[in-house]
């Protein structure tokens, strides 16, 4: 195992051990330090992800997007190396997809990468260097490499940030800030 695998694997069991509960108790704070920042109040689209168990929950930030006028895009794997931005109208409106991942029911709207005014990006962890450890599969920074580090940002719980810095490549996309349930951690 590498390690870069070793450090993906213990952020994963990080995770793994906050309870479903502890969780959602969190979900009403996140979407509160996300709704305060000036980078989601000026933007008119935004890109969310519906998460899954344990993972930084979004579900009440894009209810709140929805409701708020913002057009909400969540990400939806295509092939093994493509992500696509799908337009979200109601996060009821989604089936089960690979990994058992919600996804927008078809037919898609798309929009370009370059036409997001915000991406919040999920990981297994990050560290506090901007350092961001993926699922393994790179699509975030495929997705990434042609922006503006001021178009997206991090979304963990505070347990997922590592004070240790994440082994990172040069195709690794680094994030400027995280945010999580207490709050913004700028990188």
């Amino acid at each position: 195992m590498t390690a870069k695998e070793a450090v993906r694997q213990a952020c994963k069991a990080r995770r793994a051990a906050l309870s479903v509960e502890v969780c959602q108790k969190w979900t009403q704070s996140l979407t509160n330090v996300i709704i305060s920042l000036p980078a989601y109040k000026k933007a008119h689209s935004v890109m969310a992800y519906l998460a899954m168990p344990k993972e930084a929950n979004l579900d009440v930030l894009i209810e709140h997007a929805i409701k708020d006028g913002k057009e909400v895009y969540v990400p939806v794997c295509v092939d093994k190396t493509t992500m696509i931005a799908v337009r979200l109208y109601d996060i009821q409106d989604v089936v089960y997809g690979v990994l058992n991942i919600r996804v927008p029911r078809e037919p898609y709207r798309v929009i370009a990468p370059k036409d997001l005014d915000l991406i919040l990006v999920p990981g297994a962890g990050f560290d506090r260097y901007g350092g961001r450890m993926g699922m393994g599969n790179g699509y975030y920074d495929r997705f990434l490499k042609e922006l503006s580090p001021s178009q997206y940002m991090g979304v963990a719980w505070t347990q997922q940030i590592m004070d240790e810095p994440i082994p990172m490549d040069e195709h690794d996309q680094r994030m400027p800030m995280v945010a999580t349930e207490q709050g913004v951690i700028e990188l």
